[in-house]
């Protein structure tokens, strides 16, 4: 026998903490082993469904656009003056000729030209020299830029005689 193997030592026991412990380290190792593993799990699954994706779109890329159904040019014009049409400043327009029409003058008819800017203007009084004035006055108020004579004409209705003159205002939008 050898002496060196022999401990003298008394043997302490293990406190009574250290088993109700050891558990719990092993349970929270555990449950953090298993949360990793379902992070994984979870991660591997996203880049899966990131991957399906990519391969989705990569492919629908590589398909050629469907182009959008054509027009026919009638109607894309129409539909353009329409437009135009609806945005005639019509307030300033017909605020302008009212303002500058005498009493003796009656406004028959007012037809915009909205490409070319221009108002077509009919109206009718006793005298030539009141619709002259009335054009004159119309090509002083703003917006309107020129006028233009376009016709002129002498109506005979049960004896009555009134002139009618038919011009074009030019006007101008300005800001």
């Amino acid at each position: 026998m050898n002496f060196s193997s022999i401990n003298y030592a008394r043997q302490r026991p293990w406190p009574a903490w250290f088993a109700p412990g050891l558990l719990v380290l092993l349970a929270a190792t555990a449950w953090g082993g298993y949360r990793y593993v379902r992070a994984e799990q979870s991660l591997a699954d996203t880049r899966s469904q990131l991957s399906n994706q990519r391969q989705v779109l990569e492919r629908r890329a590589a398909e050629p656009a469907q182009h959008a159904p054509s027009v026919p040019k009638e109607r894309v014009k129409s539909v353009n003056e329409a437009i135009a049409a609806l945005n005639v400043p019509w307030p300033a327009l017909l605020g302008a000729i009212e303002s500058a029409r005498p009493a003796g003058v009656a406004l028959m008819r007012v037809e915009p030209r909205p490409k070319d800017q221009i108002v077509l203007v009919t109206a009718q009084a006793d005298d030539m020299t009141a619709l002259i004035g009335f054009m004159q006055k119309v090509s002083r108020t703003t917006p309107f830029v020129k006028v233009l004579p376009v016709r002129q004409e002498q109506l005979i209705d049960a004896g009555l005689s009134r002139k009618q003159a038919t011009f074009e205002a030019r006007w101008e939008e300005r800001p």
